[in-house]
């Protein structure tokens, strides 16, 4: 029966493909065309009546089964039920419900890899906003070997070239396989289970799923689209899994269902095929060896469950290399099958989790105490990164925005730090020992080079959904407007209150005499500038007695000034009141960034300049109708950073000058409120200012060491301690970090000794 079935399939294609060469020996022209109509309707009629006898030996068939009707019953019925199989396994993916539901799903369960400035693979991130707690790494190519050996065990039949959505198309291309599913399953299954029934005299057997099934279970159970999903349902889902990812030899449904799958658990997570790469063995994907992809087939079978005792996972490492010698034994694809398996029996126990020796001279060494921090990529890097984590995960968040990475634009893969991993693990193992009898809940510290490198880092609670105020920092940008308008340092302002509004001039000639003071004296003190008055009209006085000048700052300058250093207005305020007043809400590394930018501006400014990136770049793959492409792309950030021409203006040498001499003034005048920092631990600190409002206390600066700049920012945030505590904290977390890089040597020290004496 099957071969008369053949033989149609066979007899249908000849006559296509008879027409089909006729008309390509032919000629476009009247002539040709009447010919082969003519000639179309011979050869359809002699084919058709070949056809025809196959088709009466088929209801011959029929009738023959028919007069048998003890066996017709039964077959008429499986026959209605094989029809009712196909209609759910027919039809065309569902691009909707792919696209809107289940894509972002995957999307979001997929890690980002980090790596810092010297490429060392620091661990994995979830994607910003993603809400997923345990997201593996994307796979950009599935090992062949590794894929060869898990279709031979689990799908043999699976074909990415099957274009097939009904079971008609499928008989011209794969009748036994399309849609993702293999449709000769329940009958290849009955007869497996009647022989297990006869050999076990049970009926215990699962079913086996092709690859598309097994990705559809794992995908539900992970994220259910309802409570519950029948089998009818999960056929259907079929078929748009299958459909479309099967792109490009399969890429994106090789590397969903292996990031989905999980290969080993620690803390009672699942990961991925890449982490356990990574985990198991420290290598890439493409540098296993054959023994150990074999290893990771037997595991995507068996789990290894890290939070088990060391007796259970010897006995589940030998039960899966166990598991892979079988599957080798059994292979028809491995050559040398002989050296495989004597490979994997000499493989010891891994010792987990398997830490590269490019990282281990950070760490030190794998303890029992903190093993458990290393034990996955992703508490690897809470473990390595520490308190930056949460800042360059505030950093990805913004480029996110900015770029507009999305599922339905790009996925990023990998990015690059722009710091130096080994300083910062060492300083917050430092600071948090000096710094635990402080009891401070939200803290910040960070110190930023003329390269733009955080050279030091540590926050603890410090991630806002709100910023808070900056205060009398605020005088540093205010100090760019008026020296860019021409003041200078003994310019003289009217400090009196705040006022809400735009004083009129009678104003001006209330303000008394003792109210009157220059730029240096105000820029030292702990009041507030400017007293938005400054914005309008100052005071200068010389031998003729005091003149009043009345000489705004025009918008397009404060305009300048905001985009330039990334400033923001309290919503919908005016912004020359928000400047003077302090109130701009800015979190420390925003405060940061612009500190070092003004730093290099006034004290570099012939240097080619490089503002604060934490992120120096990252890889993505663009994504083309909820598929991911498979050419990877590098967006570089660590490049020559522009400010505008009219920023720029505010850095002429003479302006330089003035600013510089009431930067210093805190620390070098008598009336200056931060003297203490003179000479302070072997630097000379160029600037300082410092704030305290409302429990929020800030003290920014610039030190000079070795010819040198660096900027550094202090931010506490305790709403209990009056102002002569938070100064002598201040300057104990200052002390120790500068301590810190005057002797960095003593960071490493003291963190090796504890984790050797563990």
């Amino acid at each position: 029966m099957s071969e008369t079935f053949w033989s149609i399939k066979l007899k249908l294609i000849a006559m296509l493909r008879e027409l089909k060469w006729n008309i390509f020996i032919r000629k476009f022209d009247i002539k040709s065309i009447k010919k082969y109509l003519s000639m179309l309707f011979e050869v359809i009629v002699i084919h058709s009546i070949i056809i025809a006898s196959d088709i009466v030996k088929i209801f011959t068939f029929l009738k023959e089964i028919i007069v048998q009707k003890i066996i017709f019953i039964p077959l008429f019925i499986l026959f209605v039920l094989f029809g009712v199989y196909l209609s759910f396994i027919n039809g065309q993916p569902n691009q909707e419900l792919f696209s809107e539901k289940i894509f972002p799903k995957l999307y979001y369960d997929t890690a980002i890899e980090i790596r810092d400035s010297k490429g060392r693979f620091a661990g994995t991130m979830p994607r910003p906003q993603s809400g997923i707690t345990t997201p593996s790494l994307f796979i950009e190519k599935t090992p062949t070997l590794f894929w060869s050996l898990l279709k031979e065990k689990y799908d043999p039949k699976l074909n990415f070239d099957s274009n097939a959505t009904s079971f008609y198309e499928a008989l011209f291309e794969n009748p036994t396989y399309y849609n993702g599913i293999d449709i000769s399953a329940p009958f290849s299954e009955s007869r497996a289970l009647i022989h297990h029934l006869i050999t076990e005299h049970n009926l215990d057997m699962k079913p086996k799923l092709t690859l598309t099934q097994q990705l559809i279970n794992i995908f539900l159970k992970k994220h259910p689209l309802k409570s519950s999903t029948n089998n009818i349902e999960r056929l259907k889902l079929a078929k748009t899994f299958f459909h479309l990812l099967k792109a490009n030899n399969g890429a994106n449904f090789k590397s969903w269902l292996l990031l989905e799958k999980i290969f080993f658990i620690a803390d009672g997570k699942g990961y991925g095929l890449k982490d356990c790469a990574e985990i198991f063995f420290g290598k890439s994907l493409d540098e296993l060896s054959p023994a150990q992809e074999a290893i990771l087939v037997a595991m995507y079978e068996k789990p290894f469950n890290l939070n088990k005792s060391l007796n259970e996972q010897k006995r589940a490492w030998q039960s899966i290399k166990e598991s892979a010698i079988k599957l080798v034994n059994n292979s028809k694809i491995i050559k040398e099958q002989y050296r495989v398996v004597s490979n994997i029996k000499k493989m010891h126990f891994p010792k987990l989790p398997y830490f590269p020796d490019s990282l281990m001279d950070v760490v030190g060494q794998i303890t029992s105490k903190n093993q458990e921090q290393f034990s996955s990529l992703a508490t690897r890097s809470d473990a390595l990164l520490r308190s930056s984590k949460a800042v360059v995960g505030q950093e990805l968040d913004k480029l996110f925005r900015v770029y507009s990475i999305s599922p339905k634009s790009r996925i990023v893969t990998k990015v690059a730090i722009n710091f130096e991993l080994n300083k910062i693990f060492y300083f917050n193992h430092y600071l948090e020992e000096r710094l635990e009898s402080l009891n401070l809940s939200n803290m910040w510290v960070s110190v930023v080079n003329d390269e733009g490198k955080m050279i030091r880092l540590y926050q603890k609670n410090t991630i806002y959904q709100k910023p808070p105020q900056i205060g009398n920092i605020g005088k540093i940008f205010s100090m760019l407007l008026f020296a860019d308008r021409g003041d200078k340092y003994y310019t003289r302002y009217c400090n009196k209150k705040e006022r809400s509004e735009i004083p009129d001039e009678e104003g001006f000639s209330r303000c008394s005499s003792g109210a009157w003071v220059d730029a240096r004296r105000l820029f030292a003190s702990d009041k507030m500038l400017p007293l938005y008055d400054g914005f309008i009209k100052f005071k200068e006085q010389d031998r003729r007695g005091d003149n009043i000048y009345y000489e705004p700052i025009h918008l397009n300058k404060i305009e300048a000034l905001y985009q330039n250093l990334d400033l923001v207005s309290l919503e919908n305020n005016e912004p020359r009141v928000d400047l003077g007043a302090g109130k701009l809400e800015m979190n420390p590394l925003d405060v940061q960034t612009a500190l070092h930018k003004i730093t290099q501006l006034l004290y570099n400014p012939n240097r080619i300049f490089y503002g604060l990136k934490l992120v120096k770049s990252f890889e993505y793959h663009d994504i083309n109708g909820s598929v991911v492409e498979p050419k990877s792309k590098l967006f570089s950030l660590d490049s020559p950073e522009q400010v505008s021409p009219t920023f720029q203006k505010f850095f002429t040498k003479e302006k330089r000058i003035v600013l510089q001499t009431i930067f210093k003034t805190p620390i070098y005048k008598s009336y200056g409120s931060l003297q203490w920092l003179r000479n302070y631990l072997s630097v000379k600190f160029v600037f300082a200012q410092e704030s305290h409002k409302n429990g929020i206390h800030w003290l920014v600066g610039v030190f000079k060491r070795s010819n040198r700049y660096y900027s550094f920012t202090i931010f506490i945030d305790d709403k209990k301690l009056n102002r002569y505590q938070i100064n002598a904290k201040i300057q104990k977390i200052l002390e120790e970090t500068i301590r810190s890089i005057n002797n960095d040597r003593e960071m490493k020290f003291n963190y090796m000794k504890q984790v050797f004496r563990d």
